[in-house]
């Protein structure tokens, strides 16, 4: 992970709910090993339970450092004012390979198909952000070339912005 992160306020409280879970859940498995160490007798090598605890904490605690460096380098997207192209924010109405659908578009980590609501930096919103009502793109999403006609742009979400 590395560069800018960008997130709408939801997003960003979103990530830092994140982050506390993923501090309680560390605190927690730290707080296991003395006891488990113990339980497991005196010879760590042999102690497949104190194993299994520390590869859990190094995965949390990867989790929680991937969290927090998304969190350092996150950069907060208000709701756009205007709707003359498609950025994080906006809700896009397309037609791709014939197929109508809308989608609003998210910030990063925020993607929720069920709700058609994408991230910025998916194959499909990276195709279309920047682009205007009335424009076609051509690209390749899933190795597979695809065409998108832009009818629409238009507010997103009401939660989108708010906290």
């Amino acid at each position: 992970m590395s560069g800018k992160f960008y997130f709408t306020r939801r997003g960003i409280n979103k990530l830092l709910k994140e982050v506390e879970e993923l501090e309680k859940k560390l605190q927690d498995l730290q707080a296991q090993t003395a006891h488990v160490a113990e339980v497991g007798g005196d010879q760590w090598h042999d102690n497949a339970s104190y194993e299994l605890l520390v590869i859990d904490i190094r995965g949390m605690d990867r989790r929680l450092s991937d969290a927090r460096q998304a969190l350092n380098n996150a950069t907060l997207v208000e709701v756009p004012s205007s709707f003359d192209k498609v950025t994080i924010g906006t809700r896009v109405r397309i037609i791709r390979d014939g197929e109508e659908m809308t989608w609003e578009i998210v910030g990063f980590g925020e993607s929720d198909p069920d709700n058609n609501m994408l991230a910025y930096n998916t194959p499909l919103a990276s195709l279309v952000m920047g682009k205007q009502k009335g424009e076609v793109v051509v690209g390749t999403i899933a190795g597979r070339q695809t065409e998108i006609e832009i009818l629409e742009i238009t507010g997103g979400g009401e939660d989108a912005g708010s906290s």
